[in-house]
Protein backbone atom coordinates (compact mmCIF):
# COMPACT_ATOMS: atom_id res chain seq x y z
CA UNK A 1 0.00 0.00 0.00
CA UNK A 2 2.44 2.37 0.73
CA UNK A 3 4.27 2.30 -2.80
CA UNK A 4 0.42 2.66 -4.04
CA UNK A 5 0.34 5.87 -2.96
CA UNK A 6 3.70 7.46 -3.74
CA UNK A 7 3.00 5.87 -7.36
CA UNK A 8 -0.53 7.58 -7.33
CA UNK A 9 1.09 10.72 -6.59
CA UNK A 10 3.37 10.75 -9.11
CA UNK A 11 1.15 9.81 -11.66
CA UNK A 12 -1.74 12.32 -10.58
CA UNK A 13 1.36 15.01 -10.48
CA UNK A 14 3.18 14.06 -13.79
CA UNK A 15 -0.28 13.60 -15.64
CA UNK A 16 -1.45 17.45 -14.45
CA UNK A 17 2.48 19.01 -15.00
CA UNK A 18 2.90 17.10 -18.33
CA UNK A 19 -0.49 19.25 -19.83
CA UNK A 20 1.31 22.39 -18.71
CA UNK A 21 4.10 22.07 -20.49
CA UNK A 22 2.14 22.39 -23.78
CA UNK A 23 0.84 26.37 -22.31
CA UNK A 24 4.27 27.22 -21.27
CA UNK A 25 6.39 26.18 -24.34
CA UNK A 26 7.74 29.79 -24.62
CA UNK A 27 9.36 29.56 -21.20
CA UNK A 28 10.59 25.83 -22.25
CA UNK A 29 8.77 24.51 -19.08
CA UNK A 30 10.06 21.27 -18.08
CA UNK A 31 9.77 19.39 -14.42
CA UNK A 32 11.20 16.18 -13.04
CA UNK A 33 9.51 14.15 -9.87
CA UNK A 34 12.14 12.88 -7.88
CA UNK A 35 12.65 9.18 -8.34
CA UNK A 36 14.05 8.55 -5.66
CA UNK A 37 11.07 9.59 -3.35
CA UNK A 38 10.32 5.90 -1.96
CA UNK A 39 13.26 5.83 -0.25
CA UNK A 40 12.73 8.42 2.78
CA UNK A 41 8.74 9.37 1.95
CA UNK A 42 9.14 12.34 0.48
CA UNK A 43 8.47 13.11 -3.18
CA UNK A 44 10.12 16.51 -4.53
CA UNK A 45 9.10 17.92 -8.04
CA UNK A 46 11.62 19.91 -10.05
CA UNK A 47 10.62 22.79 -12.16
CA UNK A 48 12.74 23.83 -15.09
CA UNK A 49 12.58 26.93 -16.89
CA UNK A 50 14.03 29.63 -18.97
CA UNK A 51 16.46 31.66 -17.67
CA UNK A 52 15.43 34.88 -17.75
CA UNK A 53 19.32 36.59 -18.09
CA UNK A 54 20.52 33.75 -19.56
CA UNK A 55 18.04 31.92 -22.55
CA UNK A 56 20.13 29.43 -23.22
CA UNK A 57 20.41 27.68 -19.75
CA UNK A 58 17.16 26.79 -17.91
CA UNK A 59 16.31 27.70 -14.47
CA UNK A 60 15.51 24.96 -11.31
CA UNK A 61 13.59 25.05 -8.58
CA UNK A 62 11.38 22.84 -6.48
CA UNK A 63 7.63 23.22 -7.59
CA UNK A 64 6.49 20.70 -5.21
CA UNK A 65 7.66 18.81 -2.01
CA UNK A 66 5.73 17.24 0.34
CA UNK A 67 6.44 14.07 2.90
CA UNK A 68 4.32 11.07 3.88
CA UNK A 69 4.04 9.87 7.75
CA UNK A 70 2.49 6.12 6.94
CA UNK A 71 2.77 5.66 10.81
CA UNK A 72 0.77 9.09 11.15
CA UNK A 73 -1.31 8.70 7.50
CA UNK A 74 -0.66 12.55 6.97
CA UNK A 75 0.80 13.93 3.80
CA UNK A 76 3.03 16.89 4.75
CA UNK A 77 3.36 19.58 2.01
CA UNK A 78 6.24 21.87 2.82
CA UNK A 79 7.18 23.38 -0.31
CA UNK A 80 5.17 25.02 -3.00
CA UNK A 81 6.87 27.37 -5.97
CA UNK A 82 5.83 28.66 -8.74
CA UNK A 83 7.80 30.75 -11.33
CA UNK A 84 6.34 34.47 -11.68
CA UNK A 85 4.40 33.64 -15.04
CA UNK A 86 2.54 30.28 -13.48
CA UNK A 87 1.69 32.04 -10.19
CA UNK A 88 -2.25 33.78 -10.10
CA UNK A 89 -3.45 30.94 -12.46
CA UNK A 90 -4.65 28.09 -9.82
CA UNK A 91 -1.80 26.15 -10.54
CA UNK A 92 -0.45 25.75 -6.86
CA UNK A 93 -4.07 24.88 -5.34
CA UNK A 94 -4.77 22.81 -8.20
CA UNK A 95 -1.66 20.54 -7.00
CA UNK A 96 -2.47 20.92 -3.39
CA UNK A 97 -5.95 19.75 -4.60
CA UNK A 98 -4.53 16.67 -6.55
CA UNK A 99 -2.45 15.73 -3.51
CA UNK A 100 -5.73 15.86 -1.03
CA UNK A 101 -7.62 13.67 -3.19
CA UNK A 102 -5.52 11.03 -3.08
CA UNK A 103 -4.76 11.46 0.53
CA UNK A 104 -8.25 11.82 1.38
CA UNK A 105 -9.02 8.58 -0.60
CA UNK A 106 -6.09 6.99 1.08
CA UNK A 107 -7.44 7.99 4.29
CA UNK A 108 -4.60 10.22 5.20
CA UNK A 109 -4.68 13.59 6.24
CA UNK A 110 -2.76 16.90 4.07
CA UNK A 111 -1.01 19.03 5.89
CA UNK A 112 0.81 22.56 4.50
CA UNK A 113 3.42 23.33 6.91
CA UNK A 114 6.10 25.58 6.99
CA UNK A 115 4.25 28.29 5.83
CA UNK A 116 4.62 32.08 5.31
CA UNK A 117 2.31 34.26 7.42
CA UNK A 118 0.15 35.69 4.24
CA UNK A 119 -0.09 32.17 2.54
CA UNK A 120 -1.43 30.97 6.05
CA UNK A 121 -3.93 33.07 6.21
CA UNK A 122 -5.20 32.66 2.56
CA UNK A 123 -5.54 29.01 3.29
CA UNK A 124 -7.53 29.92 6.76
CA UNK A 125 -9.85 32.47 5.11
CA UNK A 126 -10.08 29.05 2.23
CA UNK A 127 -11.63 27.18 4.87
CA UNK A 128 -8.06 25.45 6.14
CA UNK A 129 -7.93 24.25 9.63
CA UNK A 130 -5.22 26.18 11.86
CA UNK A 131 -3.15 23.11 13.34
CA UNK A 132 -3.48 23.41 17.50
CA UNK A 133 0.14 23.00 17.84
CA UNK A 134 1.92 25.49 15.86
CA UNK A 135 1.21 28.87 14.10
CA UNK A 136 2.42 28.39 10.66
CA UNK A 137 0.66 25.10 9.29
CA UNK A 138 -2.74 24.09 8.25
CA UNK A 139 -5.22 21.23 7.43
CA UNK A 140 -6.60 20.96 4.25
CA UNK A 141 -10.39 19.84 4.42
CA UNK A 142 -12.98 18.72 1.92
CA UNK A 143 -14.72 22.23 2.80
CA UNK A 144 -11.14 23.84 1.50
CA UNK A 145 -11.82 26.43 -1.36
CA UNK A 146 -8.96 25.52 -3.42
CA UNK A 147 -10.42 27.22 -6.81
Amino acid sequence: MAESIHQQFKEEIFNYLDILKNDYIEQRFDFKINDDCCSDNTIEVYGYYKNEFEPDKQTKCILLRFFISHKYRQVQISNIFLPDFMKHKGIGKNLIYKVFIIAEKEHYELFLIDMVHSFYEKMIARGALPCEACDDAVQIVSKTILF
